[in-house]
Formats: structure tokens, C-alpha cells, sequence
């Protein structure tokens, strides 16, 4: 019986129009998540080299003017 009850309940906030909301909601933020990590693991090896170039005309900048 308890099974029974909880797919009803199941049922009843799938069928619900706020439920629909918040499910299109939950699926948008997870399209927006796995589309952020994405571009971090894209351009993580750019960015990573990116900064090293520029750490390094920092420090030999630096070690010129001393």
C-alpha cells in the first residue's frame, strides 16, 4: 500500500503546473552546469598557459628593474 501511495504522489506533482516549473527549472540549471564545466575543461589548458606567460613577464619585468 505504501508503495502505491507514493506513486500517486508521484504522479499528482507530475501533473501539478508548478511542479512542471520547477522541473524546467531544475533541468536548466543542470544544462547551465554541465555547460560551465565543459567550457572549464575547453579552455582550462589555455588559461593555464595564459597565465604562465604572464606570470613570467611579470617576474622578469620585476627582476630588470631591480
Amino acid at each position: 500500500m505504501k508503495r502505491g501511495r507514493q506513486i500517486g504522489q508521484v504522479v499528482r506533482f507530475l501533473r501539478d503546473e508548478e511542479a512542471l516549473v520547477t522541473l524546467e527549472w531544475v533541468a536548466l540549471a543542470a544544462a547551465v552546469i554541465i555547460l560551465a564545466i565543459g567550457t572549464i575543461i575547453v579552455i582550462q589548458g589555455q588559461v593555464n598557459t595564459a597565465a604562465s606567460t604572464v606570470g613570467s613577464a611579470i617576474v622578469s619585468t620585476v627582476q630588470s628593474n631591480s
